[in-house]
C-alpha cells in the first residue's frame, strides 16, 4: 500500500501543490491573503511520518522494499507493456512541456507585475505533467 501511494502521480501533485503554497507563503506573504500563508511543517511533519514509516515496510515486505532511486518512482518498466506504457506517458508529457514552457515565458515576462506567478506556474506544470502520466497510466490499465 505504501509503496502505491509512492508511485501514484496524484501523490507527487499534493506534494507540489502543498510545497507551491508554502513556497509563496514563506516568500510572499505581504502578497496574498493571510489565510494562504501556510506553516512549512504542515507539509514537513507528513513528510516526515512517511519518511520513519519506510524502514517499517521494507521489514514487513522484504520481498517489495522501497528503495531510493533517482529515476522516478512512476516508471514501473517491469515488462514490454509497461515500457511501452510508460514511453507514450512520457511522450504526451515532452509534448505538454513543448507547448507549455514558451507559453510559461510569455506569460511571466507579461505577468510580473504578480511577483509570484513563476512558482504558480512551476506548480502548475508539475501537477498538470503528472496529471497527463496519471490519465495515460489509467487509460490502458
Amino acid at each position: 500500500m505504501l509503496k502505491r501511494t509512492y508511485q501514484s502521480p496524484l501523490f507527487n501533485c499534493f506534494l507540489i501543490f502543498f510545497l507551491g503554497l508554502i513556497m509563496i507563503g514563506e516568500h510572499y506573504a505581504a502578497h496574498i491573503p493571510s489565510w494562504l500563508v501556510i506553516d512549512p511543517m504542515v507539509l514537513g511533519i507528513p513528510i516526515l511520518i512517511i519518511i520513519a514509516v519506510i524502514p517499517f515496510y521494507n521489514r514487513r515486505n522484504p520481498e517489495d522494499k522501497i528503495k531510493p532511486s533517482i529515476i522516478p518512482m512512476e516508471l514501473r518498466e517491469e515488462d514490454e507493456g509497461m515500457q511501452w506504457l510508460t514511453f507514450k506517458a512520457a511522450r504526451k508529457v515532452y509534448i505538454f512541456y513543448a507547448f507549455a514552457i514558451p507559453l510559461g515565458i510569455a506569460l511571466t515576462a507579461y505577468l510580473n507585475h504578480v511577483p509570484y506567478f513563476s512558482i504558480i506556474l512551476l506548480a502548475v506544470m508539475g501537477i498538470v505533467q503528472y496529471l497527463i502520466y496519471w490519465m495515460q497510466m489509467k487509460k490502458f490499465q
